[in-house]
């Protein structure tokens, strides 16, 4: 699975040593989260001689390769492991680090994570529960930037303010390093073209992402960047989608709503107000009036999970997303026993799925005559027995 080094490869794999010195680190568990086709092609041998003997490198992602885009696991266990290479131990799982979290909760943390330019202004709704775990964990995370020629889209700059906004400024907690010229990038400058590494927060993050999103807007705007989210994962595979597709208009739309409702005394005109003039400035005058002639109309409209309200446009890439989900799918009525507390003596309780709690991301489970909230990682589903007629 793993693929001789290339230029990319070599980019990631400098680009990652080059913040391992900056923070003196020398981490024996590595998550290296989005993984794509430069990640497999990283130089595993030159990583090797600035980790630990028998340092574990886990590849953590859907997009594995351009044959495997829309391939998830049907189980989404963990994938293969790859075995030792160079005297690392180099793992595989093939989905979102949300479901990796459930699947491998007993596996061990990690020290370090690496993201290479996962993109955080688009897809800042997916990445914020990983970003807020770490953070609240206080692992070093690092995060690449893909430098888009003219300044168009994500540069160093925008990343930079984008991990301030949300961390603080650093001095060991906040942005810890802050490099915008990286000289380990590649295509000409465009790839990995700036890193910085977080450690923790000055602040408290909330726990859902709506609460950070006018934040990163007002700071995005004194920036020039249109901070203009989606929200659940657009999958386009290769093609471009147009700046009038009704998708993309709905998924920007469905994130700028969140985040103007999240604003106290935010009425449903205002919001919407909000929702147009975001899509105005991220793709071109006219989206915002387009999608309010739309709204409401079938071209527009997204399905929504009965369990955390978000708006998606393929299930099978809201599975992997949403924070209801359990080892399997879990609905209002199932019949669930609690399992893997770490108070034992509570595992193997019965009771039945009554709501999910989105802000606190606990299901409210019915034990008896009272409720209790319980992450999805502790919910079993109790098989009904088939009755024969």
């Amino acid at each position: 699975m793993l693929r001789k080094p290339t230029a990319k490869g070599l980019s990631c794999t400098k680009t990652l040593l080059a913040a391992l010195e900056d923070t003196k680190l020398r981490p024996d568990v590595i998550h290296i989260v989005g993984v794509s086709e430069a990640e497999f092609s990283m130089d595993f041998a030159l990583l090797a001689t600035k980790l630990p003997a028998g340092a574990r490198v886990v590849l953590i992602g859907p997009d594995m390769t351009k044959a495997e885009r829309e391939e998830l696991l049907p189980d989404e266990k963990p994938g293969p492991s790859v075995g030792e290479e160079h005297g690392l131990n180099i793992s595989v799982f093939t989905s979102t680090y949300q479901r990796y979290m459930v699947h491998c909760h007993k596996a061990e943390a990690p020290n370090f994570v690496a993201l290479f330019h996962p993109g955080l202004d688009i897809h800042y709704f997916a990445w914020y529960s990983c970003l807020r775990y770490w953070t609240m964990a206080n692992v070093p995370v690092m995060v690449s930037a893909f430098a888009m020629p003219e300044g168009i889209g994500e540069t160093p700059q925008t990343v930079n303010c984008l991990l301030e906004t949300m961390v603080g400024a650093g001095g060991g907690v906040g942005l810890w390093v802050n490099e915008v010229d990286n000289p380990h990038s590649a295509e000409d400058g465009m790839f990995n073209g700036g890193y910085f590494v977080i450690l923790g927060s000055q602040g408290t993050l909330p726990i859902t992402a709506d609460e950070m999103y006018f934040p990163l807007y007002q700071a995005l705007q004194k920036c020039g960047h249109p901070f203009a989210p989606r929200v659940g994962y657009l999958d386009i595979g290769e093609k471009a989608i147009a700046e009038s597709d009704p998708q993309l208009l709905a998924a920007i739309a469905e994130g700028a709503l969140r985040g103007a409702r999240s604003g106290d005394g935010c009425d449903e005109e205002t919001a919407t107000g909000f929702a147009a003039m975001v899509l105005e400035q991220a793709l071109g005058e006219g989206s915002g009036e387009l999608w309010k002639r739309l709204k409401g109309q079938d071209c527009i409209s997204r399905s929504t999970c009965e369990n955390c309200g978000e708006g998606f446009d393929k299930e099978e890439w809201h599975r992997t997303l949403c924070p209801a989900m359990g080892l399997t799918a879990l609905h209002v009525g199932d019949r669930v026993c609690l399992a893997n507390l770490t108070k034992v003596e509570y595992n193997g309780r019965v009771g039945v799925l009554q709501s999910f709690n989105r802000v606190k991301e606990r299901w409210v489970v019915r034990m008896g005559d009272k409720d209790a909230l319980f992450k999805p990682v502790n919910l079993e589903i109790i098989e009904e027995p088939v009755v024969s007629s």
